[in-house]
């Protein structure tokens, strides 16, 4: 049985002492972390599934998490106690291993968010089934949220070896990163070389499944807004609110996307794109579903994808995607430009609204959809086209 004493942690000559806290928390917080502790170790405090951990309210420095482990419909809860915590922009804020079934939450009110982070949140060491919301990330010298295991020598890290599965972002607030994305979620290359023991090895990064990115709002943001690699399937983007992208990026030519995704079975739709260093949206993937974004004054196209085929010329027959109902505003170069050929049916491209101001390309054609050849089989349906004047 559960043991339901309410402890908090005092830091005593260097060492933790327990003792009991006041009864009017006792009924929401099992531990509290002072501001002065940097390190919660699930082993160490004893956490088991369902416990709720406050960190006391206040300045902090970063915070280290590692070993917590909840249930599945009954997780660890890490959150702010009874004000405000904040950290001074920092490397990072939080950061998370060895970790399951545990979601990172603060409070919001009026005054703003229960957790003022600045510095990367991060989520790695094989960490999974992990839920963060209604947190503030700000001035991350790289990327706000920053969610992936690199490979390594370990075997425990290789794509045959972990899946990383059931994550949830939400209703966050990520700001003024300095040179990264506003969520940098899973490995972005195929593979990676390393001499391990003394022997050349090519290890491949773990995949993703069953992600939920959804009613965040990014703003002024260095690199890409949110990028979602590595991903197997079932996962979607939606409901987010992303203001300039691409504002610092560390690879001005690549890294200023709205939302960019790599992966099978994504679906992206309900999202507002405002202002974008480069493209709307830059995709990759086989089976991804577009529908009901509004991409507003991209810096390149509203919208590019490929899919894996394009890039492979053994691949072919890969799921189709399917583009409907996007509201693509003055981008500056093609509204959608799509390079996902010989695919097992047609993509859809039905009901999308491009609004630009009449410019055409070098064939003399409007700069609404580009396809990079008859390979990119297509099924067209009810698309419109309006052209406003400078």
């Amino acid at each position: 049985m559960k043991d339901t004493k309410t402890l908090t942690l005092t830091l005593i000559s260097g060492a933790l002492a327990l003792c009991t806290i006041p009864q009017a928390l006792a009924a929401q917080c099992n531990i509290v972390i002072p501001s002065s502790h940097h390190l919660i170790d699930g082993n160490t405090l004893g956490v088991v599934a369902g416990d709720t951990i406050c960190l006391a309210a206040g300045e902090r420095g970063p915070l280290r998490i590692r070993n917590v482990h909840g249930e599945a419909g009954n997780p660890v809860v890490i959150r702010n106690e009874d004000g405000t915590v904040t950290t001074t922009p920092y490397e990072y804020s939080i950061a998370v291993e060895h970790s399951s079934q545990l979601r990172i939450t603060g409070s919001r009110d009026e005054a703003g968010y229960g957790m003022r982070l600045g510095g990367t949140v991060g989520i790695g060491g094989l960490s999974e089934y992990i839920e963060i919301d209604n947190l503030e990330i700000y001035r991350a010298r790289f990327a706000g949220l920053l969610i992936k295991t690199d490979p390594t020598c370990d075997p425990a890290t290789w794509q045959e070896n972990f899946t990383m599965r059931g994550l949830r972002v939400h209703h966050n607030y990520i700001h003024d990163t300095e040179t990264g994305e506003g969520m940098y979620i899973g490995y972005t290359g195929k593979s990676r070389k390393l001499e391990c023991d003394g022997v050349a090895t090519t290890v491949y990064p773990h995949k993703l499944t069953d992600v939920d990115v959804y009613n965040n709002t990014l703003e002024n943001i260095g690199a890409d807004g949110i990028q979602l690699n590595s991903v197997a399937s079932d996962a979607s983007i939606r409901n987010n609110k992303i203001y300039r992208t691409g504002v610092s990026p560390f690879d001005p030519k690549y890294q200023n996307t709205g939302i960019q995704v790599g992966g099978d079975k994504v679906t992206v739709t309900g999202n507002l794109i405002y202002r974008s260093g480069g493209n709307g949206m830059m995709l990759d993937g086989d089976g991804l579903t577009i529908h009901d974004n509004r991409i507003l004054y991209a810096g390149e196209n509203g919208i590019f994808a490929r899919n894996p085929a394009q890039q492979d010329s053994t691949i072919s027959g890969g799921e189709a995607h399917a583009y409907s109902e996007n509201l693509i505003v003055h981008p500056a170069s093609y509204g959608i430009k799509l390079y996902a050929v010989n695919t097992a049916t047609p993509n859809l491209i039905k009901e999308n609204t491009i609004e630009d101001h009449g410019q055409r390309d070098a064939a003399n054609r409007p700069m609404t959809y580009s396809y990079l050849n008859n390979n990119v089989l297509r099924q067209e349906l009810n698309n419109r086209h309006y052209v406003v004047e400078q």
